[in-house]
């Protein structure tokens, strides 16, 4: 594997050089976004792991560049511990990069070693994926004209699963979503360790809809962004409230998609709206399928928008779904089933 280190440190850049030098890949250095770029001109990496904190042009403007003109996936390196640091990592991932981990500190720091297994497995994970180049677009768009489906008759929760290039998406969509949703909506990121309060931050600039972690036994309200705690699986029960159960070291995908899609097929049935966004993997094809098949509506993210298409793939072959749409396009979606539901409510009243 051919790596590209993007950071602006020197000590960094030989640290992470010996790491991956050590692990058998081929490694090339970039002190600067603009130099990444004039690399990119001349070698061809499999990966990018970048500090979004660089002078001249910085991280969030350099993934952009690079998104617009190669097919390349980028990880982005952070040291945690730090709030700001985890926040605009956060925003790096907004701005298309596939995942963000802990920086390696060196040697002497405990963790050390997980640090670098994370980070190598990580890579070789992120350097198989398929990234869909992104192309700068001025056009506007419009809402499209769309009548509700009838297997939903009355929606009642929103449920949303979202991994690798799902803060991308989800960009476009909460920007897009009427804040005055009449539904409460539940959503599944995979997100590395640590990064959990600084993703609910973003959210929260994002959306005018009120943003935090589930708690155990919770009934749900409409216009609230719920998220499970770290470490936990967030499913609905028989009465209509939230379960969360401590996931396993062992399980794949933490949260679990299809967990909720799941329990939401078996106890809201007709009244779930599911929709899968952009992400690597399988998680949420098998959950939004017992949707389907309960009668509730399904809304796939159109794999040519997404960064990552293997979930909403995944969930196409798997699922017959009620709209493949843009992130922007399923808001404009949303906000229409919303209007509906008004306009019917405002009806039986004047009866």
């Amino acid at each position: 594997m051919h790596i590209l280190v993007v950071d602006d440190s020197a000590v960094a850049r030989l640290l992470l050089s010996t790491i991956f030098i050590e692990a058998g890949h081929l490694v090339t250095q970039a002190s600067s976004g603009y130099q990444a770029l004039e690399l990119l001109q001349q070698h061809s990496p499999d990966i990018v792991t970048m500090d979004v904190h660089m002078p001249g042009l910085n991280g969030y403007e350099t993934i952009g560049r690079i998104l617009e003109l190669y097919n390349l996936p980028i990880i982005i390196l952070t040291a945690s511990a730090n709030a700001k640091a985890a926040t605009t990592a956060i925003q790096a991932l907004a701005a298309g990069a596939l995942a963000v981990l802990e920086k390696p500190v060196g040697p002497t720091v405990p963790g050390f070693e997980r640090q670098i297994n994370d980070l190598l497995r990580t890579l070789r994970l992120m350097s198989e994926i398929k990234v869909v180049r992104r192309t700068r677009s001025t056009a506007t768009l419009t809402a499209p004209m769309v009548q509700p489906p009838s297997p939903v008759t009355s929606p009642a929760v929103i449920a949303i699963a979202a991994s690798a290039g799902g803060p991308a998406a989800l960009k476009l969509l909460l920007s897009e979503l009427d804040p005055k949703i009449p539904w409460p909506v539940i959503l599944i990121q995979h997100i590395a360790a640590g990064f959990l309060d600084s993703f609910i931050d973003w959210l929260q600039q994002l959306s005018k809809l009120k943003v935090g972690v589930a708690c155990h036994g919770q009934e749900l309200q409409a216009g609230h962004i719920y998220l499970s705690p770290e470490g936990f699986h967030l499913e609905y029960d028989a009465r209509h409230r939230v379960k969360l159960s401590l996931a396993s070291p062992s399980d794949l995908n933490i949260p679990s998609a299809d967990r909720l899609f799941h329990s939401l097929a078996q106890h809201m049935a007709r009244k779930v709206i599911a929709i899968q966004l952009s992400g690597m993997g399988q998680d949420g094809a098998e959950g939004i399928k017992a949707v389907s098949q309960s009668g509730g509506l399904c809304i796939i993210q159109d794999p040519e928008t997404a960064l990552i298409d293997s979930m909403p793939q995944a969930a196409l072959r798997l699922a017959a779904p009620h709209c493949v749409l843009s992130p922007q396009k399923i808001a404009f979606f949303i906000n229409d089933l919303q209007h509906s539901k008004r306009q019917s409510l405002s009806q039986k009243e004047s009866e």
